[in-house]
């Protein structure tokens, strides 16, 4: 007795799964094309749309001269840590971009401030001395440029902001001909996937809209009509071929009227 709930779960949802195959059948071009269009789009957009960017870094240590003892060592240490996050807003302030846009300009590059502080960005590990300072732009050598001259009115201007002398350059930042982005490749794949979801959800999307009768279940099953029979479909040219051979034989017919008769 309870195995027939069971078996109607069942059957319910294979006639689940094969509703879903049989829509991915159906629409199997669009899924197919908008999947192609997306994906080609995405490639056609990191390859020729958006603006290759280039980035150089250089490394800032900050470390004044220590005391002898350990104590002295560790809270001297402890305090350049913190002031690492100070040394961040000041870099990107005025005081030091006014100055490194005058400098970039001698070198046949114009960037205001404001631009320059769009293309810094700042970074440093958790208890470190050193932190970075990247750079991105649409030129390598630009990129390189913007690092260093940074760097160097940084380290030079600190001392009279802070009236410390602990800032040192660790690495000069490199011209760097491969761009970081855009990533073409993550793009693409990026833009498959959401081709593919895009033509599933338009597939079930256009499947739901669709009201076109294709099969006699449709009419038994939702509508709740009896199914009376079949009529077969017969294609055009089939039609246009009997048609075409009944002329041929009534013109041959017509054309030896006495072929039939007893001589």
């Amino acid at each position: 007795m309870n195995d027939e709930p069971e078996t109607q779960t069942k059957r319910s949802h294979f006639n689940d799964l094969s509703d879903i195959l049989a829509v991915l059948r159906r629409r199997s071009n669009l899924i197919v094309w908008t999947t192609v269009i997306i994906t080609v789009l995405s490639l056609v957009v990191s390859l020729f749309l958006i603006t290759p960017k280039y980035s150089s870094t250089t490394e800032i240590l900050v470390n004044r001269k220590q005391d002898n003892t350990d104590m002295a060592n560790g809270a001297q240490i402890q305090t350049d840590v913190q002031m690492i996050s100070t040394y961040k807003d000041i870099i990107t302030s005025p005081a030091i971009l006014d100055e490194v846009s005058q400098k970039i300009a001698y070198q046949g590059h114009h960037l205001t401030p404001g631009e320059l502080k769009n293309d810094i960005s700042i970074s440093s590990q958790q208890n470190s001395q050193v932190f970075s300072l990247q750079v991105k732009s649409n030129n390598p050598e630009l990129s390189a440029a913007i690092a260093n001259t940074t760097a160097q009115v940084f380290k030079r201007r600190v001392k009279n902001i802070m009236s410390v002398n602990n800032v040192s350059i660790l690495s000069k930042a490199i011209s760097n001909p491969h761009p970081v982005s855009p990533r073409v490749l993550l793009n693409t794949v990026i833009g498959l996937v959401v081709g593919l979801l895009l033509g599933l959800i338009m597939a079930f999307l256009f499947n739901s809209l669709d009201r076109t009768v294709d099969n006699e279940s449709f009419i038994t099953d939702v509508v709740g009509l009896n199914d009376l029979g079949t009529i077969n479909e017969i294609p055009a040219n089939k039609i246009k071929n009997e048609i075409m051979q009944q002329h041929h034989v009534h013109s041959h017919s017509n054309a030896h009227p006495n072929s039939h008769r007893r001589v």
